[in-house]
C-alpha cells in the first residue's frame, strides 16, 4: 500500500479517499507528487474543513462527517530541527514554517509547568513544600546540577516533549498542515545521556528514563525529515556566550566535555537510530548558513519513496487507522498509563511519598487559582454553567505554547 501522504492530487477526483490510501491506477486523472513546495510555488486547492480537535473529541459520528484525509498534501510532514544550544534552531524553524506554511511549535520549557493560565507563578509556593516537591527549572539546573530534583527535572523534559510531539501529530492528522519542531522527544536522549555521563543521573534513574522513553515513543510516527545543525563544542561555547543568557554564561556545567558528550549522544543515540526511518539533512553550522539554501534542499528531499524501513511509519492501510491515531493522540491516557507502568520500583528521586503528596495537595489547594479546573474558576470570572469539560491536550503542562502559532483562518 502507498502511504496516505505519498499522493498529492492537483484536483479533487471521483477516486476520493482511495487515491490517498492505495497505489494509484494509471486510469485515474491525478498528479502524484513527492516533494515539498514553498507556498509561493503552490496552487490554491479547495479543501474540506479541518477536524477541530481543539473543540471536539473525535467520535464515530464525527469521523463519519469528516473527510480530513482530502486535506493531506505534499507539505503534510513532520520536520525536526535539532542541534546544540545557541546555534540558531529557532530562527531556522520559523523560516521553514513561513516558507512552507507549516505550524511551528516552540520548544517546551518548565515555565509552562509552573505558570498557570491565570499568570500565577506557582514557584512562589516552594517555601511551603517539601524539597522533592519544589520547582526545579533549567536556571536552577545550570546553577546546581547535583540537586536531588535533577532526575525528576529531566523526566519532565521527556514528558513535555512527548506531549508536544503527540500534539504535533494530532494537528497534522486533523488539519493536514505540516509541523516543524525545535528538538523533539527522540532527541531528548542526547541530554539525558550527557547528564548520566557527568554523574547527574544515576544508573537506576537512567534505566527508568530509558524504559519511559521506549514506552513514550512506541505509538508515535517518526519525523519525515530531521535537520541537524552541526557545530563543534568549542564554538558552541562561544555562541552561548554571545547569546548572553546569564544562567548559561555563568554555568560551570557547559564545559567542552559536557557539550562534547551531548554532541556524541546526538550522533550515536539519536541520528544513527533514526537514519533508517527518517530523511536527514546535516549542515556544518559553524557559521550560520543561508536559510534559503536549506529551504531549497528541503524541496529536493524525496519524502515519498518508501524503502523499508524508511518512512514506513507513515503508511496507513485505511482511514480508520488515521482516525484511531487522532483519537489516541487527543486522549494520550493509554500511552501515559504505559509510560508509568514500570516493572520495577522507581528510584527515590522520581516519586513523591504519600506524605509529600498530601503536603503538595494542601499547599496547592490554598492557592485560589488552583482550586478549580482551568477555565472553570468562578473566582476569576470563568463562566461554568452549561459548559462541558475542556479537551485537555496537555496533561503535563499548565500553559503549553504548542499552538500559539496556530491560525484557524489559514487552515
Amino acid at each position: 500500500m502507498a502511504s496516505v501522504f505519498s499522493t498529492g492530487v492537483s484536483k479533487i477526483t471521483s477516486v476520493g479517499v482511495l487515491t490517498r490510501l492505495c497505489k494509484i491506477s494509471q486510469n485515474h486523472n491525478v498528479i502524484q507528487v513527492a516533494f515539498m513546495k514553498r507556498l509561493s510555488l503552490r496552487d490554491v486547492v479547495q479543501k474540506p474543513a479541518p477536524f477541530p480537535y481543539w473543540d471536539k473529541q473525535l467520535t464515530i459520528y464525527q469521523a463519519m462527517k469528516t473527510s480530513i484525509v482530502m486535506r493531506y498534501d505534499e507539505n503534510t510532514r513532520v520536520i525536526v530541527v535539532d542541534g546544540p544550544p545557541a546555534v540558531g534552531k529557532s530562527k531556522l524553524c520559523e523560516h521553514i514554517a513561513e516558507q512552507f506554511g507549516l505550524l511551528y511549535m516552540p520548544p517546551p520549557s518548565h515555565e509552562e509547568i509552573y505558570i498557570n493560565p491565570y499568570k500565577v507563578d506557582l514557584r512562589k509556593l516552594d517555601s511551603k513544600l517539601p524539597l522533592h516537591c519544589q520547582s526545579y527549572d533549567i536556571e536552577r539546573f545550570l546553577a546546581n546540577p547535583n540537586d536531588v530534583r535533577v532526575p525528576f527535572f529531566q523526566i519532565m523534559y521527556l514528558l513535555m516533549r512527548f506531549e508536544q510531539y503527540t500534539n504535533a501529530l494530532l494537528h497534522l492528522l486533523s488539519t493536514g498542515q505540516g509541523i516543524v519542531l525545535n528538538r523533539c522527544v527522540y532527541s531528548d536522549i542526547a541530554f539525558a545521556d550527557a547528564m548520566h555521563k557527568a554523574g547527574y543521573l544515576s544508573k537506576d534513574v537512567m534505566r527508568e528514563y530509558m524504559y519511559m522513553r521506549e514506552e513514550a515513543v512506541r505509538e508515535l510516527f517518526r519525523p519525515h525529515l530531521i535537520i541537524y545543525l552541526d557545530v563543534p563544542p568549542e564554538l558552541v561555547k562561544e555562541k552561548i556566550k554571545k547569546r548572553g543568557h546569564p544562567h548559561e554564561v555563568n554555568s560551570k556545567i557547559l564545559t567542552t566535555k559536557y557539550l562534547s558528550d551531548i554532541e556524541s549522544a546526538y550522533k550515536e543515540k539519536y541520528l544513527k537510530s533514526l537514519k533508517d526511518h527518517s530523511q536527514l539533512l546535516i549542515y556544518d553550522w559553524s557559521t550560520e548558513g543561508n536559510l534559503m539554501d536549506v529551504v531549497h534542499d528541503i524541496e529536493g528531499v524525496d519524502l515519498d519513496t518508501f524503502k523499508k524501513p524508511k518512512l514506513t511509519d507513515w503508511i496507513f492501510g485505511s482511514v480508520t487507522e488515521i482516525y484511531s491515531a487522532i483519537e489516541l493522540y487527543q486522549d494520550k491516557l493509554p500511552i501515559i498509563n504505559e509510560i508509568y507502568h514500570t516493572k520495577s520500583v522507581p528510584p527515590r528521586e522520581l516519586y513523591w511519598t504519600a506524605e509529600e503528596n498530601d503536603e503538595m495537595d494542601n499547599v496547592m489547594s490554598s492557592e485560589p487559582t488552583e482550586q478549580f479546573l482551568y477555565d472553570f474558576n468562578p473566582l476569576y470570572g470563568d463562566k461554568v454553567l452549561f459548559k462541558s469539560d475542556n479537551i485537555s491536550l496537555h496533561p503535563f503542562r499548565r500553559t503549553p505554547r504548542d499552538f500559539v502559532n496556530r491560525d484557524v483562518t489559514k487552515l
